[in-house]
C-alpha cells in the first residue's frame, strides 16, 4: 500500500467522522433519540454515534478496497465476510440502541453472529487458498475462531460506560495494529486499521467528557467486530502463531480484563453474571478519582502500554510476553480483590456519609459545561443540551427546571398598563380598577 493510501485513509475517515456525526446527533435530537438512565448509564444522551463511525469507516474502505489494496485471496475472503457480519452487528446493535434488546436474545445473537464470521471466513480463506489446515483442526479452529470474536464484541461493547473512554480505547488499539501490520507487511490490517483511528479520533471530538453523544452498542460492537476481523488477519499467515495469538491478547488487554473482571466478580459475589451494574473497571477508577476525564487518561495509558508491549511481542521479544503476563495478571488480582470488598456506606447506619459520597460521584459524572446543539426545520428549533431535548420556539433549560421561587416577581401576574397612559386593564367605566386576579 502506497504512501498516498495510507494518508487517504486517516485523512478520509477523520473527516467523514466530523460530517456525519453532528448530522447523526441532530437526527437524533429530531426524532427524541436518546438513552434513559439504565443500569450502564446516568444520564439522557444521544446513543447512536455509531452509525457516525460505521458510516465514516465504510465510506472510506470503499476507495481503498478499489483504488490502493492489492488484490489477493485474503482480501478477497474479507471483503464479503465484512459486509455481512457488519450488516449483522450494526443491525443488532441499533436495534438494541433503540429497542433495549434483553440479555438472552442479544447473546444470542451475538453467538450467531461470531459463528456466521468463523464459518464463512474459514471457508472463505480455505477457498482462496489463503489458508491451509489439517482436516482434523478444521473444527477446533472454527470454535476457537467463534469464541475468540464473541469474546472481543463482548469486550468492547461492556467498556463503553464513560464518555470517551471506548473511543480513546478504539483508537488507541487500531493504531497498536497499524503498527503491528506495517511491521508484518500486512496492508489490508494496515488499511482497516488507519481508517478505524481516523473515524474515532473525529468521534472523540464530541465524546470526550461531557460528551454530547454515545457511540452506543452499534459503535462498540462494530469495533469490536472489526477488532477480532483485524487479529485474525494478523494470525492467519501461519508464522509464529503463539507470539502473534499473545500480542492480540497484550493488544486488547484493558477490554478482555474488563470483561473478565466483571464476570469473575459475579460469579465469586453469586450475582447473576449478565446482570448491568456500575461496578466495572473504569466504574471502580471513578469511585477513586471521581472524574471522568482522570479515568479516561489512566485506562487509556494502560492500553497504550499494552499495545507496546502487544506489538513487541508479535516480533518474537520474551521479555515484552513476560512483562505484559505480569502485569496483567497484577492488575486483575489487584483489581478483582477491591471489587469483592468495595461495599457502599450503609445509609442506615451513616446516612450523611452515603449522600455526601453519592453526590460526588454524580458531580464527577456530570457534565463540567452546558452545551446547546440547534438543529433547525421548517416550525421548530431543537434544543439539545447534554442529551437532553427540548422542542420550543424558545430555549428552554432541561436540566434545571424553573420552580416557584425561582421565577421574577412579575411571573404570574397579568400585565399593567405603561406608564406612559394607557387605559389599565380590568378597570371600570368610573376608572376605579378592579383586579380579578386572587
Amino acid at each position: 500500500m502506497t504512501k498516498l493510501g495510507l494518508i487517504l485513509a486517516v485523512v478520509l475517515s477523520f473527516g467523514f467522522g466530523l460530517l456525519f456525526t453532528p448530522l447523526v446527533r441532530g437526527m437524533a435530537a429530531r426524532l427524541r433519540i436518546c438513552e434513559k438512565p439504565n443500569g450502564r448509564t446516568s444520564r439522557d444522551i444521544v446513543h447512536i454515534g455509531g452509525v457516525g463511525i460505521i458510516g465514516a469507516i465504510l465510506f472510506t474502505l470503499l476507495p481503498l478496497f478499489l483504488f490502493f489494496l492489492p488484490d489477493g485471496p485474503v482480501v478477497r475472503a474479507f471483503t464479503p465476510v465484512l459486509i455481512a457480519s457488519g450488516f449483522l452487528v450494526f443491525l443488532l446493535g441499533i436495534i438494541d440502541d433503540l429497542r433495549s434488546l434483553h440479555y438472552l436474545y442479544k447473546l444470542i445473537l451475538q453467538v450467531a453472529v461470531s459463528i456466521f464470521v468463523a464459518a464463512v471466513g474459514l471457508g472463505l480463506l480455505m477457498h482462496f487458498g489463503a489458508l491451509r489446515v489439517a482436516v482434523y483442526l478444521i473444527l477446533p479452529l472454527f470454535l476457537a475462531i467463534a469464541v475468540w470474536m464473541l469474546v472481543v464484541t463482548t469486550s468492547f461493547n461492556l467498556i463503553d460506560g464513560l464518555d470517551g473512554l471506548a473511543s480513546g480505547i478504539a483508537f488507541i488499539t487500531a493504531a497498536s495494529f497499524a503498527v503491528a501490520g506495517q511491521t508484518m507487511n500486512q496492508p489490508l490490517v494496515v488499511a482497516v486499521s488507519l481508517v478505524v483511528c481516523g473515524a474515532t479520533l473525529s468521534f472523540l471530538r464530541y465524546n470526550f467528557p461531557p460528551a454530547s453523544i454515545f457511540m452506543g452498542d452499534s459503535g462498540s460492537l462494530f469495533l469490536g467486530l472489526l477488532f477480532g476481523l483485524v487479529s485474525l488477519l494478523l494470525v492467519a499467515s501461519g508464522e509464529d502463531v503463539f507470539y502473534r495469538i499473545a500480542g492480540n491478547v497484550m493488544i486488547l488487554a484493558v477490554p478482555l480484563l474488563d470483561t473478565a473482571l466483571a464476570f469473575v466478580r459475579r460469579l465469586v459475589t453469586r450475582r447473576p453474571v449478565f446482570e448491568a451494574d456500575h461496578r466495572h473497571l473504569h466504574h471502580m477508577l471513578l469511585y477513586r478519582y471521581r472524574s471522568m476525564r482522570k479515568v479516561d487518561l489512566v485506562l487509556w495509558g494502560a492500553s497504550a502500554v499494552f499495545g507496546v508491549l502487544g506489538v513487541l511481542t508479535m516480533r518474537g521479544n520474551v521479555i515484552a510476553l513476560v512483562a505484559a503476563s505480569a502485569l496483567a495478571l497484577l492488575v486483575f488480582i489487584v483489581t478483582l480483590r477491591s471489587m469483592v470488598r468495595f461495599k457502599l456506606p450503609n445509609i442506615s447506619s451513616s446516612g450523611a456519609e452515603e449522600t455526601r459520597y453519592r453526590c460526588s460521584i454524580e458531580r464527577a459524572c456530570a457534565p463540567r459545561s452546558r452545551r446547546r446543539i440547534r438543529t433547525w426545520s421548517s416550525s421548530t428549533r431543537a434544543t439539545v443540551r447534554e442529551g437532553t431535548i427540548a422542542r420550543s420556539r424558545r430555549l428552554v433549560d432541561p436540566i434545571r427546571p424553573r420552580s416557584a421561587s425561582s421565577l421574577p416577581a412579575s411571573a404570574g401576574r397579568r400585565p399593567e398598563s405603561s406608564k406612559r397612559g394607557g387605559r389599565r386593564p380590568f378597570s371600570s367605566a368610573s376608572g376605579k380598577g378592579r383586579s380579578t386576579l386572587p
